[in-house]
Formats: structure tokens, C-alpha cells, sequence
């Protein structure tokens, strides 16, 4: 049977119901959004039509509500949901998953970028996802870690069943090997009266991700390892132990092979977590990047908040893309949230002087860093331009500086040879006018 916990977990909004679309049952996702005095599911979806939405066991409505989209299992008999666990993801994934993945959009076709490193880490990822072998993901608070293990799961054959996250430095030391393995009833002074179903249960057939491995204390790691050997775990209180098939995919913006070396982090199970371990670079290292997350941030950010786009000025565009943003693309967002939210004047807190991921021979001519060099045109700080506007320019005095060598204008863009060549197509970028 499917336990509330799981449908607790599963991120978006879940309601049970009988023949009559009285609710026994909301998770408490669907109770974010929804007033808890309903107690009919036609008070909430008064446009549903009562004899389509009971004649089904599983119904997925494809209006947006409130961001999410509300998952309604019609009630059989005495509050218990007669799907089995992989059965109902099954269902989940061959009748909701088109809605479900509308929102959240955790695949490669949506990596923001164009710069060869994080096409090279794309296709690294697309050939180790549809296999069992555990991953490392490394890299910097706010490089997208999270992100791209979603999209390996979802590329891989465990996709129609649950992908479970864990922080491992968000919870307590001495709580997470029960948020871990489970407990049973009555395993200790406290615990739920009804157990408590693991994470490792709950992702079975899926992934399990766990975020910050190294937080996680020397005594967990012998516990990991022991199910990473088994396959299966025991609950706390419980001498059974469960089998389970689980991926694991861990991340981390620590050195595991210093803490390795330090004692602090187990070297065997550093080895049977890095079967294959994927290098997320800063954005300071992508540098070719940046005006495509900023175009991409302000269009989002615009639309969350029904405000309009708003634009940058070219010198402060310029700082933009510049900066060496040490909070990656996490704080590149705050900065277009706060810049969008007061229509274009931000206040958010960054000293743009305070350090450059750019020079003079990785940005080619958009900053002139080298005053022996003058590589770009002087710009009126009244005039205001479009993202696009200022990217045609800037292919237009690259080609100049470079005299159309097209490899020497991707490198110092840092985009490839061929988005290169989209781009002047694109923006209908003639011969005559380099």
C-alpha cells in the first residue's frame, strides 16, 4: 500500500476523496495552498464536472492552481489507498508526469548556458544517467547541483519513481539515521506511534539525493556504507532488514579528498560514492554565460511578478557581467529578483569594484582592464539598451578586434565556434558591417 508519508514527500498536491468528493485526506503540500475549512473537493474545483472526476481511481487536473497541479485519488474503502507504491508511480509518471515536469523542468534541454564547459559536463551527464553506478556532484554553493542530479534521474530508466532529497547539514546529528533508515513504532521516547518510513524506503526503485555529504558525521558514514554494501536497511527498533534498490547521488562544495586525508570522511565510502564524479564550474568560469542566465532571469523574474522587463544601462550591464559573482548563479538571482521587484533601480547588496572574474585576454573587448589597449567604444550612460542590443555589439566589435577569426571571438566570448555563428545569423550580423 502507499503510506501518507510518501504522498507527503512527493511535491505536489495530493487530495483523497470518497464517491460524495468529501476529502479524508489533503498532503500537506495541496494544505499550503489550500484553506483548510474545504471539506468537499467541489468546493475547491467548482468547475468540475461530478460524474468525470468520480468515474476514475486516478485524476490529474491540468488547471494551475496556485503553481501546482493537484493529483486526486478517489477513495475506495476505509482510508487506505489500494495503489500499490510502484503501481502508483507508474501512473504518476504515464498520466501526470507532462504536468508535473511543466513546472519543475529538471532536464538538459533546459541547462541555461552555451559555453563548452557546461555542454562537456552535459553530455558526461546524459552518458552515465541510464545506469546504476553512484555519482559525486562537486562544485560551489549555488552551481546547480541539485538541478542537474533531477535531470539525471529524470534521463534515466528510475524516472517514474521518486527522487528523494536529503541535506545532510540541515538536520541534526543525532536525527539523521532515523530520517535515514525509518523507525519503527515505539522505537524511542517520542517517536511516532504509527513509525517512520525512511528515506532510503521512500526512494526505492529511484534516486535518493544526498546533498552536502560532508556534513554528514563519521558515524552515518558506516551506516551508508553498510547499505551501500546490502542493499537494504534496517529501521531503528527493527531487526528485519528491507531490500532496497536505490541510486545514490551525493554532492558536496567541500574537498571529500582533504577531509578524506584529515580523517574526517571514510575513504572507503569516498570510493563507493565516486564511481563517477561531475565538476560543476563557477560561474566566474563561465564567463560566456552569464548574459544568457541574466536575459533568461529577467524574463522569469519579470513574469513571477507581472511587472515589465526591465533594462540595464551598459555600464551597469558591463558591471554584470564582469563581476565574479562568488554566490554563482544563486546570487545572480537574488541580484534580477531585486532588480526587477524595484522596476530597475536595485538595492541589493553587492560592491560591483570589489573583484573581476574577467581580464583582458578572457573577455577579449568587453571591459578594457589594460588602458594600453583601448578594445571597446565609449558608451552614453543615458541611452538604454535591450540584452540583445548589447550582445550584437559586442559580436560586432569582437569581429573587429579579431579581424573575423571566428575561433579567437568564441574563445573570448566564450561561447562555441557554432553559437557563435547562430548568433550573427540570428541578429543578421553582414560581412560588410565587421
Amino acid at each position: 500500500m502507499i503510506s501518507w508519508e510518501i504522498l507527503d514527500k512527493i511535491g505536489i498536491g495530493v487530495a483523497v476523496y470518497s464517491k460524495e468528493g468529501d476529502i479524508e485526506y489533503i498532503n500537506e503540500y495541496g494544505d499550503r495552498y489550500f484553506n483548510k475549512n474545504y471539506t468537499n473537493i467541489f468546493d475547491i474545483f467548482s468547475e468540475l464536472d461530478r460524474k468525470e472526476i468520480l468515474k476514475g481511481d486516478f485524476k490529474i487536473l491540468s488547471k494551475n492552481y496556485n503553481g501546482i497541479f493537484i493529483m486526486l485519488f478517489p477513495q475506495k474503502e476505509n482510508n487506505l489507498i489500494l495503489f500499490k507504491e510502484q503501481e502508483f508511480f507508474k501512473s504518476f509518471s504515464s498520466k501526470g508526469r507532462k504536468y508535473y515536469d511543466s513546472k519543475e523542468e529538471y532536464s538538459f534541454e533546459n541547462v541555461i548556458g552555451e559555453s563548452k564547459e557546461i555542454k562537456k559536463i552535459i553530455e558526461e551527464c546524459k552518458k552515465v544517467a541510464d545506469n546504476n553506478m553512484n555519482l559525486l556532484i562537486t562544485g560551489e554553493s549555488g552551481t546547480g547541483k541539485e538541478f542537474f542530479a533531477r535531470s539525471i534521474h529524470n534521463s534515466s530508466s528510475r524516472r517514474d519513481y521518486p527522487f528523494i532529497p536529503l541535506n545532510c547539514g540541515a538536520i541534526p546529528r543525532d536525527l539523521i539515521e532515523s530520517e535515514l533508515f525509518g523507525y519503527e513504532a515505539g522505537a524511542f521516547t517520542g517517536a511516532n506511534k504509527q513509525g517512520y518510513t525512511g528515506k532510503f524506503e521512500l526512494a526505492n526503485g529511484g534516486t535518493i539525493f544526498l546533498d552536502e555529504i560532508g556534513e554528514m558525521p563519521l558515524s552515518m558514514q558506516v551506516s551508508l556504507l553498510r547499505v551501500l554494501q546490502d542493499k537494504c536497511v534496517t529501521k531503528i527498533g527493527s531487526k528485519k532488514c528491507n531490500r532496497v534498490d536505490v541510486r545514490i547521488i551525493a554532492a558536496t562544495n567541500k574537498d571529500l579528498k582533504k577531509a578524506v586525508q584529515e580523517g574526517r570522511f571514510r575513504k572507503d565510502l569516498y570510493y563507493r560514492l565516486t564511481a563517477f564524479n561531475i565538476q560543476l564550474p563557477p560561474l566566474k568560469e563561465r564567463i560566456g554565460d552569464i548574459p544568457i542566465f541574466l536575459d533568461y532571469l529577467l524574463k522569469e523574474k519579470s513574469i513571477e511578478m507581472n511587472k515589465p522587463i526591465p533594462k540595464l544601462s551598459p555600464m551597469l550591464f558591463q558591471k554584470v557581467i564582469s563581476y565574479c559573482w562568488p554566490g554563482n548563479i544563486r546570487e545572480l538571482e537574488n541580484f534580477v529578483e531585486n532588480f526587477v521587484a524595484l522596476d530597475g533601480i536595485s538595492t541589493y547588496d553587492i560592491n560591483f569594484d570589489e573583484c573581476h572574474c574577467m581580464t583582458h585576454d578572457n573577455l577579449g573587448n568587453r571591459i578594457n582592464f589594460d588602458n594600453k589597449t583601448k578594445v571597446i567604444e565609449k558608451v552614453e550612460e543615458e541611452r538604454v539598451m535591450s540584452i540583445v542590443e548589447l550582445e550584437k555589439q559586442e559580436i560586432k566589435k569582437a569581429l573587429r578586434v579579431y579581424n573575423g577569426n571566428m575561433t579567437k571571438i568564441a574563445a573570448a566570448l566564450g561561447i562555441s565556434r557554432n553559437a557563435l555563428y547562430n548568433k550573427i545569423k540570428r541578429y543578421g550580423i553582414e560581412t560588410v558591417e565587421i
